[in-house]
């Protein structure tokens, strides 16, 4: 049951759902207070190479991304039926940077689930501008699946260099991916459904600017889907001084 408290952090006013966990971020106001936050309950007309006029998306095979019918709008994405067809989503503006000047949290937040646990690829999260993510980002953090698995791992990458924590192990229920940075702390925390997986080493948190990204394949000959409930990201502190 949802639990929405009001907390102040560096000056901003910031909605904590306490009914999940302490650090999952509802809302946020305040001039040092950016963020995105899409329901997808927008009927914007959506294409294979397009999502409405929000983001850039790289399409492999015949591979839709659609509004579908459902309460509190979902984002469905599904795969053409070859192995390795799907979508490479990053919503416009590189927007985020963990490493800011004068950044005091960054908080992302997704629900989403997918139609085969195993033979299917993902990454949810940030990442620089890049056209195949699972082909090899520069800069990332996020949660990430391999094909031929069911592990998902929490990553962070800079410059190419990684740090991966075992995160949950994939099915075809709803799931919650949430991480928490605290820069004044120093701590990052990720979150599967609520729950801690313990704080994550920073040695290679992203250091540039960062796009909200998701990218979805199939692992065999074969549609496959992802339904995407929401993505909320909100970050405190080190907007451009520019």
């Amino acid at each position: 049951m949802a639990d929405v408290i009001g907390q102040r952090i560096a000056g901003n006013l910031v909605y904590l759902d306490r009914g999940a966990h302490g650090k999952r971020v509802v809302d946020a106001i305040g001039p040092d207070v950016f963020k995105f936050q899409h329901d997808f309950v927008r009927g914007q007309g959506l294409s294979a190479t397009a999502l409405g006029d929000e983001a850039t998306v790289t399409a492999t095979g015949t591979s839709p991304a659609v509004y579908t019918d459902a309460a509190g709008g979902v984002l469905l994405l599904t795969t053409g039926g070859t192995e390795n067809d799907g979508l490479n989503i990053q919503w416009l503006g590189e927007q985020f940077h963990l490493g800011a000047t004068g950044i005091s949290a960054l908080y992302f937040g997704c629900r989403f689930k997918i139609s085969d646990a195993t033979q299917s690829d993902f990454f949810i999260g940030l990442c620089d501008t890049d056209t195949d993510i699972l082909g090899g980002a520069d800069d990332s953090i996020g949660f990430r699946k391999a094909d031929g698995s069911t592990a998902v791992s929490f990553v962070t990458e800079k410059a190419t260099t990684e740090t991966t924590a075992s995160a949950f192990t994939a099915d075809t229920s709803w799931h919650i991916v949430e991480f928490y940075y605290d820069a004044g702390a120093g701590t990052l925390e990720p979150f599967v459904d609520g729950v801690s997986i313990g704080n994550v080493a920073t040695t290679n948190l992203p250091d540039e600017e960062q796009r909200v990204s998701v990218h979805f394949l199939t692992g065999e000959g074969g549609a496959k889907t992802m339904s995407i409930d929401y993505i909320n990201v909100v970050q405190i502190g080190g907007r451009n001084a520019a």
